[in-house]
């Protein structure tokens, strides 16, 4: 009595199986975008700044100090994209398009893993107003804006435009997105003095004329 049972369990299992087979192989994708830890293959460690998107491609806007045009990077040792090479971003800035959206999903929540501030827009914030940020070397920091229009003088050249604010940051913190409230600010590109010293300043360059130059277009709200 109990064998036919069993012979009719049985075929029904291989329905049962092929229903399962898409989800079992279904890659979950983690979410990426501010605020994710990114490597590339020279060594180099920075934070990302901004998730944005152009005709169906996703990319994360950086810091020129994280990568080089053309280098592929990483996070959690998992590949994430390519770096553009590309004239348009303002000088102190790269994009970097991912290419590997089997694991990766953009989303507008600061940092992805714990999503504390989420992205509603870019509305610049004025000098006075309280700004914060997200590095992968010391988290979250906060503090106001100081002055705008700032220029220094690099090595490699002068850049101009920047935001100067009183927030610290360290070795790794570079490329961090800043926001004031939900909207977002700007992308970290220099910075003096350190957290653990106890002071420092720090200078972003605005997302507005990013998003302008590039044709971007932010990521905004939760997962996409």
């Amino acid at each position: 009595m109990r064998l036919p049972r069993f012979r009719a369990l049985l075929g029904l299992l291989p329905a049962f199986l092929l229903a399962l087979s898409p989800v079992a192989q279904a890659r979950a994708q983690a979410p990426l975008g501010g605020g994710s830890p990114l490597n590339t293959t020279a060594g180099s460690r920075c934070t990302a700044g901004f998730a944005a998107t152009a005709h169906d491609t996703g990319y994360l806007i950086l810091s020129d100090s994280c990568a080089r045009a053309g280098s592929t990077v990483h996070s959690g040792g998992k590949v994430v994209g390519i770096v553009e090479q590309t004239p348009f971003p303002p000088d102190g800035t790269l994009v970097l398009r991912v290419t590997n959206t089997d694991d990766w999903r953009l989303t507008g929540s600061i940092p992805p893993t714990d999503s504390r501030v989420t992205i509603a827009g870019s509305t610049e914030a004025p000098i006075g107003a309280s700004v914060c940020r997200y590095g992968v070397t010391t988290g979250w920091k906060c503090g106001t804006v100081q002055a705008k229009n700032v220029t220094i003088d690099f090595p490699e050249g002068p850049l101009t435009g920047l935001t100067r604010t009183s927030v610290c940051a360290e070795p790794g913190d570079i490329g961090a997105p800043f926001v004031s409230g939900t909207q977002a600010q700007g992308v970290l590109v220099a910075a003096t003095g350190t957290c653990s010293g106890g002071h420092g300043s720090s200078y972003f360059l605005p997302i507005n004329p990013i998003l302008a130059a590039t044709g971007l277009t932010l990521v905004t709200g939760a997962l996409r």
